[in-house]
C-alpha cells in the first residue's frame, strides 16, 4: 500500500485568500523553560488546503459537523484542466465518460496552479467551473470536488456563484490541494479528507490522502 499526502502543511504567515486572516504559528512553551513543547496557532477556518462545509455560503447549509462520516471517505478521479488557464472548464474539457464518473465520490481538477502558491500569480487566471458544468456535476452523485486552486471561483467575484452551486448540491468543497500530479488521471484511487473536528465549522483544515495498492 501506498499513501500520499495530498495537502499542504500550515505554516506561519501562509498565503490566505485575499482578506483572510494570516495564520500565526508562535511558540507557546518551550523544552528549555517548560519541559515540554506546545505552540499557539491563530488562523481562519479556510487555512491552507481546507474543506468547505455547505455553511459556508449557505444560510441554511450544513455544517462539517453535521455531515455524515462517509462524506469523508471515497474514490476520487483526477482530471487535468491545466490547459485551461484564464477560462471556464466545460464538461467536454473534463472528457470523463458517464462510467468514469459514476465510479467517483471525489472529482479532483488539476489546475496547474499549486506551484504558484505563495506570489500573486496564485490568485489569478486558474481556471474554474462553467456554472452550467458545475450544475451537471450535483447532478452526478459526487460527495465533493477539489482544486489545486485557491478557490472554485475566480478570487475578484463577489457573489461566488460555483461555491454556490456546488455546496447547494451537497457537496463538499477542497482547496489549495498539492501532488495531484503524482497520481494517474482517471484512474480511480481511495481517497480520505479528514477535516479538522471542529463544533459548528463552516469550513476546517482537512488532511486529504490517497491511498493506492501499490
Amino acid at each position: 500500500m501506498r499513501v500520499i499526502d495530498l495537502g499542504r502543511p500550515i505554516e506561519d504567515s501562509m498565503q490566505v485568500f485575499p482578506g483572510d486572516i494570516s495564520p500565526v504559528v508562535e511558540e507557546f512553551a518551550e523544552m528549555s523553560d517548560a519541559g515540554f513543547r506546545t505552540k499557539k496557532i491563530t488562523m481562519s477556518s479556510h487555512t491552507g488546503t481546507h474543506m468547505d462545509a455547505p455553511a459556508h455560503m449557505l444560510a441554511d447549509g450544513a455544517r462539517l459537523d453535521e455531515l455524515p462520516n462517509d462524506t469523508f471517505f471515497g474514490f476520487a478521479v483526477i482530471v487535468d484542466v491545466s490547459g485551461r488557464a484564464g477560462r471556464e472548464i466545460e464538461s467536454a474539457d473534463l472528457g470523463l465518460t458517464k462510467e468514469e464518473m459514476a465510479a467517483a465520490d471525489f472529482l479532483l481538477l488539476h489546475t496547474g496552479f499549486e506551484d504558484k502558491m505563495g506570489s500573486g500569480a496564485y490568485l489569478k487566471d486558474f481556471p474554474v467551473l462553467s456554472q452550467e458544468t458545475a450544475r451537471r456535476l450535483t447532478e452526478a452523485g459526487l460527495k465533493g470536488i477539489g482544486v489545486d486552486a485557491i478557490s472554485v471561483d475566480p478570487v475578484e467575484s463577489e457573489e461566488c456563484p460555483i461555491h454556490k452551486i456546488i455546496l447547494g448540491g451537497g457537496m463538499v468543497i477542497m482547496e489549495n490541494l498539492r501532488g495531484l500530479c503524482q497520481l494517474p488521471f482517471k484512474v480511480p484511487f481511495c481517497l480520505t479528507a479528514l477535516p479538522l473536528a471542529l463544533k459548528g465549522a463552516d469550513g476546517a483544515p482537512v488532511r486529504v490522502m490517497a491511498v493506492l495498492e501499490k
